[in-house]
C-alpha cells in the first residue's frame, strides 16, 4: 500500500498512491481545515507559535531550558504535555476532525523532559517511583483519551529508535502500551536523496521486529524530495518488506518522482514471475 503525505490540497487529491495524509496541524503553530477523504496529520505538542507567545508554556528541562526551536537539537518549539488547558483543547480539535487521524510530535521533546513545577508536583504525586513511568502514563493516557475522540482509525507518529526502551527513556513512548489504543504506528525515514540506505532497510526492520504479535499496522515514511524515480523505487523494495505501508512526504515538486516510483513498483508486482 502506496500513500503521500502532503499539506497541498490539491496535491492530496490528485490520485497518487492508495490514500493521502494531509498537514491539518503543523508544528509551527499553523492549522487548516482537514481534509475529507484524507489521513489527517495532527501536531500534538509542537506547537511553536504557542511557545513564542507563551514561553512559560514551554517543556522544560531541569537545567532550565525550554523547548523551542532556538534550543540545540529542537527544531519547533513544544508545550509541556501536562499543561492541562492545551490538552483539553488539543482533545477537542481532535473529536472535531472526520475520518483518519495521524499524531505527530507525540512525546516528550527529550530524555530531560519535562521539569517544570507542574511535572515535577504531578510526578510526586503520582503512583509511580520512576519518572520515566510516569511520564509513559501521562502520554498513554492521552493517547486512550484521544482515541475515544476520533472517529477513524488513530495512527501514532513515533521517533525512528526501535532499541527496546529507547523510546521510552526518550520520549515517554510505549508501542506496547500504545498499540491498545492505536490502529498503526508511523515511523518517518526521511533524508533527501538517499545516498546510503542501508540504514533506512535496518531501522524498518527493527521496527517490524519490534512491534512483532501486536494488533497494529507499521507505516514507514520516505523522503520524495531531491530524488530520481529509480533510487526512490529502489529504496521502498529495501524497506516494503518489513511495512504494511509506504507513505512518501511529498511537494508539488516532487509529485513526478513519486506517482512514477510508485507506478514502476505497482508494474513489478503485476509482471508474471
Amino acid at each position: 500500500m502506496y500513500a503521500i503525505l502532503t499539506d497541498d490540497s490539491e496535491l492530496a487529491r490528485a490520485g497518487v498512491g492508495d490514500r493521502s495524509y494531509y498537514f491539518a496541524e503543523y508544528v509551527d503553530g499553523r492549522r487548516q481545515e482537514p481534509l475529507e477523504g484524507a489521513v489527517s496529520s495532527v501536531a500534538c505538542w509542537g506547537d511553536t507559535a504557542t511557545v513564542r507567545d507563551e514561553p512559560g508554556r514551554a517543556a522544560v528541562d531541569g537545567d532550565g531550558t525550554r523547548a523551542t526551536p532556538d534550543a540545540e537539537g529542537h527544531h519547533w518549539g513544544t508545550v509541556c504535555p501536562t499543561d492541562p488547558d492545551y490538552r483539553e483543547g488539543l482533545l477537542e480539535r481532535l473529536g472535531g476532525i472526520e475520518g483518519d487521524v495521524r499524531l505527530t510530535t507525540l512525546g516528550f521533546p527529550g530524555a530531560g523532559f519535562c521539569r517544570c513545577e507542574r511535572c515535577d508536583r504531578r510526578f510526586e504525586e503520582s503512583e509511580w517511583a520512576e519518572r520515566d513511568a510516569w511520564r509513559t502514563d501521562v502520554l498513554t493516557t492521552f493517547v486512550a483519551e484521544a482515541a475515544t475522540r476520533v472517529d477513524g482509525e488513530l495512527s501514532a507518529t513515533l521517533y525512528p529508535d526501535p532499541y527496546p526502551g529507547s523510546l521510552r527513556e526518550r520520549a515517554g513512548l510505549e508501542p506496547e502500551r500504545l498499540a491498545t489504543h492505536v490502529d498503526a504506528f508511523l515511523v518517518p525515514l526521511c533524508d533527501p536523496g538517499y545516498g546510503t540506505s542501508y540504514w533506512v532497510e535496518s531501522l524498518a526492520r527493527g521496527f517490524a521486529r519490534r512491534l512483532e504479535g501486536l494488533e497494529v499496522s507499521l507505516s514507514i515514511q520516505l523522503s520524495g524530495a531531491e530524488i530520481d524515480p529509480g533510487r526512490l523505487a529502489d529504496v521502498t523494495r529495501r524497506v516494503r518488506p518489513h511495512a504494511d505501508e509506504i507513505v512518501y512526504g511529498t511537494y508539488p515538486e516532487d509529485l513526478e518522482t513519486v506517482r512514477e516510483a510508485i507506478e514502476r513498483l505497482r508494474e513489478e508486482k503485476a509482471a508474471p514471475v
